[in-house]
Parts: structure tokens; sequence; C-alpha cells
């Protein structure tokens, strides 16, 4: 392996373990992930080092978790596309395109640590993950100029479509679940919640 493919970027090493780039630099400023800086201070990592973490680490039985997700993301792109819903809620029309592309973004990293988070709720680095993205949340808000109620009525819009969608599936009896469909819920209350801790600490540094 070359020495450029043995070393790779802060962003490449969020996409490898799954996680947001914020929660790298997390850990690697706590020392949890070795890594070099290159001439101009850019974070390098090796990649046998994530390799080890994914190993350690690797989830177990992620299916019921990514139908819920899945459904959950289903929705948000309907709503999104469509924007029917969307088109008379103040929040949203507050928002640049540019913020809008943003906050799709950070949703779909949300998507994939709920994921991990659902499949295994002893990897901590989840609700880690969901602190950092609600702080980039609040940030794209207040960049924006959306006052505190209007980012909260933007978060509190989407948040419950993962809820919903454990609720529909309990319903229909999802063939072979073998998940406590109550445990979840409280997980995604979990999780949701340090998203909405993150995005009020954003506002609380003006």
């Amino acid at each position: 392996m070359s020495e450029s493919s043995e070393w790779v970027s802060l962003g490449e090493a969020a996409d490898i373990i799954g996680v947001h780039p914020a929660t790298i630099r997390n850990w690697a400023e706590r020392g949890e992930f070795p890594f070099r800086r290159t001439p101009g201070g850019h974070r390098r990592f090796r990649r046998a080092d994530l390799d080890e973490w994914l190993a350690s680490n690797r989830v177990s039985n992620p299916t019921e978790a990514q139908v819920v997700v899945q459904s959950a993301l289903g929705r948000t792109r309907m709503d999104i596309s469509s924007q029917s819903k969307l088109s008379d809620l103040d929040w949203y029309q507050t928002l640049s395109p540019e913020s809008r592309d943003a906050m799709r973004q950070e949703g779909l990293h949300i998507m994939d640590a709920l994921i991990k988070h659902l499949s295994d709720p002893t990897w901590g680095s989840g609700l880690e993950t969901a602190h950092d993205i609600g702080r980039i949340y609040g940030n794209l808000a207040r960049q924006e100029g959306l006052s505190l109620s209007k980012a909260l009525q933007g978060y509190l819009y989407f948040s419950d479509f993962p809820l919903d969608a454990v609720i529909q599936l309990s319903e229909t009896n999802m063939p072979r679940a073998t998940v406590n469909w109550g445990e979840m819920l409280r997980q995604i209350n979990q999780f949701t919640r340090r998203i909405l801790i993150g995005l009020i600490e954003a506002y609380d540094e003006e």
C-alpha cells in the first residue's frame, strides 16, 4: 500500500467510520485516534487504525434499524422534493438554497449515526455525533438569521419521522422482527434529544 493510500483525510476517515467529521476531530483531540498533520496543518489518519476500530465496533444486526431509518429518510425526501408541506412554513422559506443543501447533508449523517446507535446502543459515538450535528444545525440556522424558536420548529418538523416509522412498523408486525419496539422508541428519543441539546447550545454561544 502506498503512503498516499495508507493515510486518509478527516472527511475520508469520517466516511469510513460512518460518523460526522466533527466527531472524528473530537476523538482525535482526545487521543482516541492517532493522527499526523500535513505541512499545511491538516489531519491525516492511518487507514489501518480505522479498520481496526471498525473490526472491534462492528454492528451485528442492523436490519430493523435500517428499515426504520430508510422509512424516515423516504418521508423526509418526499416532503423536501414536493415542498407542498414546506412551502407555507416560515422557517423553511427563510433558508437559502445553499443552507438547505447543507442541512440535507447533515441529515444524511444523522441517519447513518442513528442506524449505528439503534443497532448497538452501547456504541457511544452515536450520541456524540448527534450532539455535534445539533450544534452544526444550530450554527447554520443562526447564520441564516433564524430565531431559536424557528430553528426549533424546523428541527421538530423532521425529528418525529423516525418515531412515526417505528410506530408504523410495529403495528404492521414487520416479518422476523426481533427488536423491542418500545426500547427502540426510547433510543430514538435519547438520540434526537442530544441533537436538540446541541442545537440550543449553538444559540447559547451568541
